[in-house]
């Protein structure tokens, strides 16, 4: 018998299959149908427009929040492009998009490119973006096959990484690594710009003025797993929500394509970062309840204090601590039953004719 999808709309259905030579001994108690359940669509609404007709979705020049909790190890180096480039975006690709467009890369932070193969492979625009790293998002077969690789990047000494997956659902696990790897990138790219205008002012001589590190992130067409990845990131280092960080992705590089699995795969890490923010915020707090004349230890992570003299009271109940010490053992699985079967006489699908 197939699968039925009931919607419990209160109206009675009263018509049979015209196909069955008798009637049926029972009808449907709700409106059904033979399509497969599933969660509600994301919807990403176009982003509105301010008075310069620029889409209104930016990020703000005072920098990204939350950094260590998001495994950045130099928050300067961020601080310094926010504030050196300010609001995010200043283009109206929305608006004046053209079609050929897609076959090139859009900027979609001052260190962070986004479009397809071809351009990972296109000499002249790897040396005038100044392009220092190229990240490919592609499928296992297509790594088998050795494809998505740039000889252009190679030429140049342009570092490259690559993101595996053999599917879709596969980027939610692979989302920190391409982050991290992005963010090591750009960390070391600016400590050694510092180290070496620092050895220019010993030597009396004025400090260099060269771009800090810009990556290409890009996967076959740059509109699904690469446009995924680089929301993804927006998501975890600037605490942005993800329609939000999909408007901003849509608003530099329009022809992107965030298919309902995709954005069921960002919601899904957008729950992921929220609990984490909020594990990070308790023990923020918590560590400020400890008081100044106490030694500031972590007592979440340290394994030499007992759960009780931990910070944030004692560890989890166990099941058999939620219930009482004096429970028949023989009728518990009864009594933690009884809620999956209460009500459910008024929701019967069928009734008997």
């Amino acid at each position: 018998m197939p699968a039925v999808h009931a919607s419990h709309t209160g109206s009675r259905q009263t018509s049979h299959d015209p196909t069955l030579s008798t009637p049926p001994s029972h009808l449907p108690n709700h409106q059904w149908s033979y399509r497969v359940p599933s969660p509600p669509r994301v919807i990403v609404p176009p982003p509105q427009t301010n008075g310069a007709g620029f889409p209104d979705v930016y990020i703000g020049n005072g920098g990204p929040a939350d950094f260590e909790s998001n495994g950045f190890a130099n928050s300067e180096f961020l601080k310094t492009v926010t504030y050196a480039y300010g609001d995010i975006p200043s283009v109206d690709s929305m608006l004046n998009w053209r079609y050929e467009e897609r076959r090139m890369a859009q900027k979609i932070l001052p260190f962070l490119y986004l479009g397809p193969l071809s351009i990972a492979r296109d000499v002249d625009f790897l040396k005038r973006e100044q392009i220092t790293m190229i990240m490919a998002v592609r499928n296992t077969h297509a790594a088998r096959a050795n494809l998505l690789n740039s000889k252009a990047a190679l030429n140049l000494g342009i570092e490259s990484c690559t993101i595996d997956v053999t599917g879709n659902q596969e980027l939610i696990a692979a989302f920190p690594k391409a982050i991290a790897t992005i963010n090591t990138h750009l960390s070391h790219t600016y400590e050694e710009q510092q180290q070496r205008n620092a050895e220019l002012w010993s030597l009396g001589q004025p400090p260099q003025t060269s771009p800090l590190g810009r990556v290409l992130v890009f996967c076959e067409t740059g509109n699904e797993r690469s446009a995924t990845v680089v929301a993804a990131y927006i998501m975890a280092m600037f605490s942005m929500d993800l329609i939000p960080a999909i408007q901003l992705v849509q608003a530099q590089r329009f022809c992107v394509s965030f298919d309902d699995s995709l954005r069921f795969l960002l919601q899904s890490y957008e729950a992921i970062l929220r609990a984490k923010r909020d594990v990070a915020k308790s023990r923020a707090d918590s560590m400020v309840t400890i008081g100044s004349n106490h030694p500031r230890i972590d007592h979440h992570l340290s394994s030499d204090v007992p759960a009780e003299g931990r910070v944030g009271g004692s560890s989890k109940r166990t099941l058999d601590e939620s219930y009482e010490d004096d429970m028949d053992m023989d009728n518990a699985d009864n009594v933690r039953d009884d809620e999956r079967f209460e009500r459910r006489d008024e929701f019967a699908p069928f009734l008997d004719q």
